[in-house]
């Protein structure tokens, strides 16, 4: 059992001892290298690893002012979408405005006909029973001839 241990012990230390050199010799092994500024970049810009000719440099002057120029009418094509969008939500809540007015109109137009018809059915209905009443002798509920207008 004791044997046992002592060779793990061992094969332990051995693997130890080899990781603990492997990285000292890696980094003794390299000369240190000088070392740019940090441009923020992961890759070195091209223009700095091969300098451009004046051609170059006037053809990548055009292809931007190439891509400013689609850049300024796609700002001002979004400038004139958004002006149409808001135009016509504006339009949109304005007939939504009238719509919701106009029903509420209604309703209350439609509520004081109802108030209103049940008013002349109540007056309508009296004049009826006065009419019976008075076709059946009850000269009380008979309607009074208006006196003659004078001339």
């Amino acid at each position: 059992m004791k044997l046992r241990i002592s060779r793990t012990a061992s094969a332990v230390a051995l693997l130890a001892s080899c990781l603990a050199v492997g990285p000292l010799s890696a980094q003794q092994s390299s000369p240190p290298a000088e070392q740019a500024p940090d441009s923020g970049s992961m890759e070195p810009s091209p223009v700095t690893v091969n300098p451009s000719s004046p051609e170059e440099q006037a053809a990548r002057e055009a292809a931007n002012a190439r891509q400013l120029e689609m850049s300024n009418a796609q700002l001002q094509q979004n400038a004139a979408n958004q002006a149409e969008y808001d135009a016509r939500r504006s339009s949109y809540e304005s007939q939504m405005k009238l719509y919701e007015n106009t029903v509420e109109s209604r309703a209350r137009a439609e509520a004081e006909y109802a108030q209103i018809k049940q008013l002349y059915d109540a007056i309508h209905a009296q004049w009826e029973a006065d009419v019976a009443a008075c076709n059946a002798g009850n000269r009380k509920r008979c309607a009074q001839t208006p006196p003659p207008m004078p001339q």
